[in-house]
């Protein structure tokens, strides 16, 4: 299975609804859709071995978002209650050139498990690459609705928007019952409403005749436990409605005890498709529902990555309406409550806790997880809904797991040596080619799977990665609404091959060195300067600033904590696209012959390399990415591999100095390794320090220190996984001195300096 199919692998049943009936009419926009249909009855269907893509961010009907189908058997299906009238909708053909190729059908089916030949097909030279409004008539017996991209030709996708599915006038009569303003369907639920014990609620039906003939209701009548706290007002039965016309149906509910109420509303009547029309009915008797009498089981996790990973457990035996899923970044397990009476939003707080999940499903995704870090899952069970809903908060399901470190595979790097001088070159052709995403499809790859986080009220909010500032929003994120932008982090004016975006390149796409950031005040203020460090501010916002160096020229300088995501995101665009098209990708000097006559300083971008090593965020993010791409930042993975490139003129450093930015390194391997090696950083240090080490084994090592008489001060063992390593040392105090660093595993050994300012 390849990289991509196993993310899709774990993230595709997001796109399974319940399948549950759409009332007509009904309608979707695409200005809100992730993946998943926000109303009953839509499903969208993405095919498992491409790449999740479910709209287009911008560029719908009216400038407004559009659905999304690139994939072969990417489909939409549609699962309506009754029948059908005219069905509308709009297509674009999208094409890298010329006419649009392929074939995309409108299908309809009776069961939704054999398809009718199209109702329409749209193939090569058929479908317009300009949005046109289509409409279709489906079967009086249909009920389900498809839209499927039958045949995909590479580089031609389709935009869908604006589909309105109307209700149709059946010859026969045709039930149809509301609660307030809701249809709700045969078999649907009430929404929740309460009464104190012994105080009667009229509840408000319609009784709606969407036929041509004749409805005769002959009976309503209610089953089920608390049926006895139910009866009709009005109006007198039997009782008819004619052809399209309506009855208001009145029932009252007077419960006889606190807790939920739950009985079933049945009507018969003369529909030969639905003789028996069957509410369940939601009512509470005082404040609240009655709390469940069990609580989920069998709390587990699978697919556990360094970005995600699935849980699942099992009902809680008795029933319940839903469950509440709790998260946090902990060792310890949650100690966190629901309170009764409050309906929470994904992202909410609940003590140090956060919601992760509510409803029903039993599989789900953990948010927001980074590289080797520690989460707990608490799950409750509650009954109600709204002010009504009551959990179960005794001894709820409580499981933790610790994400996975580097997911870098054992031998990614095999062949590739910094003592051969054909190392730049091997570098090279590990990281390129790679599978190339389109620069708008980063919405629903990096932002949406990656990038945004939960925050209250059911919002998201994405970081601008150079200053720290947050955006919250309300999906789908809107990138000039919200003043954002997809920052190239290696300018695009800097690019040997610009113009690069028309047709895209892989170089001006390549989400390894796409950031989010700030429009305004940010990506704007960089503009094509490039990275330093500012001695002299002319602007500053946040955990940014520009202004000028130690030299006099104009740099921008991200805050601290991105300093070494970026420089890595530098050197891995140089690397990657060397050579090709014959291009040297050397860091430009001049940028420019106006405004910018210098370059990038590579042993500013060595420096921040080593200063801020790769940390949870960008560990995760690499892997990540690698599930996209196919392709990995060697930089993130081994942070010795920079001391060798010269990024001036992109040549091999066969003996790297601390003139070219890297760590000051001075080595004894008393018995050469073969399993690890490592580098210090930073070098000179203040008091905190970091081991990078690059092992090709999961062991536990000896380190200690020793200062110049040759006296240990300092002794641990270290647990070093498979891959890349960046272990703090920042339990222990050193007076200015030099210091030497003793890694060890079984007979081999690497001494390096270390210098304490």
């Amino acid at each position: 299975m390849t990289k991509s199919t196993l993310l899709l692998a774990i993230i595709s049943f997001i796109n399974i609804g319940s399948f549950a009936q759409a009332p007509l009419p009904t309608s979707e926009n695409f200005n809100n859709f992730t993946g998943v249909f926000s109303q009953a009855g839509w499903t969208f269907n993405e095919n498992p071995s491409g790449t999740p893509n479910y709209s287009y961010p911008s560029g719908g009907v009216l400038g407004t978002a559009a659905g999304r189908l690139d994939e072969a058997n990417d489909n939409i299906v549609v699962y309506v209650g009754d029948q059908m009238g005219p069905v509308s909708f709009a297509l674009k053909g999208t094409a890298t050139a010329g006419a649009w190729q392929g074939t995309f059908n409108v299908e309809e089916s009776v069961n939704g498990l054999s398809w009718s030949a199209p109702l329409a097909s749209y193939t090569t030279g058929v479908l317009a690459t300009t949005f046109n409004t289509y409409t279709v008539i489906p079967s009086a017996s249909a009920r389900y609705i498809r839209w499927n991209f039958a045949n995909k030709v590479s580089g031609y996708n389709v935009a869908i928007d604006d589909i309105i599915i109307t209700e149709g006038n059946p010859s026969n009569e045709d039930i149809n019952v509301w609660f307030n303003s809701t249809n709700i369907l045969s078999n649907g639920t009430t929404s929740a409403y309460n009464s104190p014990v012994g105080t009667s609620l009229n509840l408000n039906f319609l009784v709606r005749n969407v036929g041509m003939s004749t409805l005769n209701v002959s009976a309503v009548s209610f089953t089920g436990a608390n049926a006895s706290d139910y009866s009709i007002v009005s109006p007198s039965l039997p009782f008819s409605v004619n052809a399209q016309s309506s009855q208001s149906l009145i029932v009252t509910f007077n419960p006889s005890a606190n807790g939920s109420r739950i009985a079933d509303l049945l009507i018969s009547s003369s529909d030969p498709n639905e003789g028996v029309y069957v509410i369940h009915l939601n009512g509470v008797g005082g404040a609240f529902a009655s709390e469940p009498s069990g609580q989920a089981t069998g709390l587990n996790f699978s697919n556990i990555k360094s970005y995600r990973a699935t849980y699942t457990f099992s009902p809680a035996i008795g029933g319940a309406d839903g469950y509440i899923v709790l998260y946090k970044k902990s060792s310890t397990p949650i100690t966190d409550l629901p309170t009764d009476g409050i309906s929470y939003l994904r992202g909410d707080n609940i003590g140090s806790s956060k919601v992760a999940y509510i409803g029903t499903s039993t599989l789900n995704i953990v948010p927001n997880v980074w590289a080797s870090t520690p989460y707990q899952l608490a799950i409750f069970s509650f009954n109600g809904s709204g002010a009504s809903i009551n959990y179960n908060t005794t001894s709820p399901t409580l499981n933790g797991f610790t994400s996975l470190g580097s997911m870098q595979p054992v031998a990614e790097y095999n062949g590739i040596s910094t003592t051969n001088t054909s190392f730049l070159t091997d570098l090279h052709n590990k990281i390129y080619p790679h599978t190339s995403i389109f620069y708008s499809n980063y919405t629903t790859t990096m932002l949406n799977l990656f990038e945004a986080r939960d925050t209250v009220n059911g919002q998201k909010f994405v970081e601008c990665r150079y200053s720290g500032y947050r955006a919250v929003y309300t999906p789908p994120f809107d990138w000039t609404a919200n003043d954002f932008s997809r920052e190239h982090s290696y300018c695009h004016q800097w690019m040997p091959s610009n113009p690069a975006d028309n047709p895209e390149k892989p170089e001006y796409n390549d989400q390894h060195h796409l950031f989010t950031t700030k429009q305004t005040d940010v990506n704007a203020e960089r503009s094509n300067y490039p990275l330093g460090d500012v001695v002299s501010i002319l602007n500053s916002f946040m955990g940014c600033k520009s202004g000028q160096d130690a030299v006099g020229h104009k740099v921008f300088e991200p805050r601290s904590d991105q300093k070494g995501n970026s420089a890595r995101a530098l050197m891995y665009v140089a690397v990657a696209y060397n050579g090709v098209n014959g291009n040297n990708w050397k860091f430009k000097n001049p940028i420019n012959n106006t405004n910018i006559q210098y370059g990038q300083d590579q042993n500013i971008l060595k420096k921040w390399h080593y200063q801020d090593p790769p940390d949870a965020y960008e560990i995760a993010r690499n892997d990540f990415l690698d599930s996209l791409q196919g392709n990995r930042n060697p930089f993130i993975d081994s942070a010795r591999y920079a001391c060798y490139i010269d990024f001036s003129n992109m040549t091999y450093i066969a003996n790297p100095s601390s003139s070219f930015g890297c760590p000051v390194a001075v080595g004894i391997k008393e018995n050469p390794a073969t399993q690890f090696e490592y580098v210090l950083a930073p070098n000179p240090a203040s008091s905190e320090f970091f081991l990078l080490i690059d092992a090709q084994i999961a062991e536990k090592f000896n380190l200690n220190l020793t200062d110049i008489a040759g006296r240990t001060v300092y002794s641990k063992s270290v647990d070093v996984t498979n891959g890349f390593n960046n272990i703090a040392i920042n339990d222990i105090k050193l007076q200015s001195g030099i210091y030497f660093v003793n890694l060890s595993y079984k007979n081999e050994k690497i001494t390096r300096k270390l210098i304490i300012e």
